[in-house]
């Protein structure tokens, strides 16, 4: 079947479930989808939403949206297994959908999820390489579009209503108990280093990314030699990928957890964030502290913080003296605009 599009716009009123297809490992693709799933509670109040992905913390990072029923996990990476996988199919077939949606441009295991599960209703976009038989197929703005923007776009397009791109934003409903948890393994991380600071001072930042995407050791030392000669008060906080993996300073306090919402209740303790472009840049974008991401292999179109107290700097472009001196800026707009809350 080809895909097409019967002309005709989605009723609020006849959409009581939904499904996303977003069968992708990574957390920042999970996190983008964020933004899709509030829109969707907000135009669909009494829909049930269902979730077809790869993430393995998936269920536990997106614990409490409103309106989420179920995450129906697809195996990723080592642990994929044949039984795994027909489970997953099992129950992505189980239910009947009013709405099913695949939130990308190009996505192959989107494409056959949503071609695979049982739903009245097929969303996605169409262009030549599209195939799944969607009923309703959209045709995308031209240019590049954030991936946590171009879902919502899509969304709003077949609703007929209108999208404020500027106005979308990542997130996590992050429990007030997690948000503790998170300021108390950053100041214990930080009374080991320096026992009279404080999380105000934590500037956090985390060094590890795959491939082209890492600065590289080097350039972390001397963006940090830099920023401390420009904010000698700022404790740099390192968060690691894991328990093993030796820090870029010795001399800066660490911590690591295991957990992706644990580890974004921590980055939300801090005073500012600065990451590669790698699942904890999102994880900080997610919460409402200023974020500030690195790149130079990926496109911050695409990928970059979307709060309007978050930056994307090309590394390509700038020294590590240049990006301490924009980081500067922020920490400093971030001093006088908000409260210091003492630990």
């Amino acid at each position: 079947m080809q895909p097409r599009s019967d002309g005709t716009l989605l009723q609020p009123r006849d959409v009581q479930s939904v499904l996303i297809c977003r069968i992708n490992g990574r957390v920042g693709n999970t996190l983008f989808l964020t933004p899709l799933i509030r829109r969707i509670h907000e135009l669909l109040p009494h829909a049930a939403i269902d979730l077809a992905l790869a993430y393995p913390q998936a269920e536990e990072l997106l614990a409490e949206f409103p309106g989420l029923r179920s995450v129906i996990l697809f195996p990723h990476g080592s642990s994929r297994k044949l039984w795994r996988y027909l489970l997953a199919l099992r129950r992505l077939r189980a239910c009947q959908y009013d709405l099913a949606i695949d939130p990308v441009r190009e996505s192959m295991s989107g494409r056959i999820a949503v071609s695979i599960c049982r739903a009245q209703h097929r969303l996605g976009y169409a262009s030549k390489s599209q195939w799944a038989p969607l009923t309703h197929a959209v045709i995308p703005l031209p240019g590049l579009q954030h991936h946590a923007i171009e879902p919502v776009f899509l969304l709003s397009r077949v609703f007929g209503v209108h999208c404020e791109s500027r106005n979308i934003r990542i997130s996590l409903p992050v429990r007030d108990d997690e948000l503790l948890t998170g300021r108390r393994i950053v100041t214990e991380a930080i009374a080991r280093v320096h026992p009279q600071a404080t999380a105000a001072q934590a500037f956090g930042f985390f060094s590890h990314a795959a491939g082209l995407k890492s600065q590289g050791r080097n350039w972390w030392l001397a963006f940090w030699e830099a920023f401390l000669a420009l904010e000698p008060e700022a404790v740099p906080v390192e968060c690691l990928p894991s328990y093993h993996q030796a820090p870029v300073d010795a001399r800066f306090p660490s911590f690591h957890v295991p957990s992706a919402r644990l580890a974004s209740a921590a980055i939300a303790a801090t005073r500012m964030f600065v990451s590669s472009d790698t699942g904890p840049l999102h994880l900080a974008s997610a919460t409402n502290v200023p974020t500030v991401g690195l790149f130079r292999a990926s496109a911050p179109e695409l990928y970059g913080p979307l709060k309007p107290t978050d930056l994307a700097i090309d590394t390509t472009l700038y020294s590590p003296a240049a990006v301490a001196r924009r980081c500067q800026q922020l920490w400093r707009m971030r001093t006088a605009s908000l409260p210091v809350c003492e630990s």
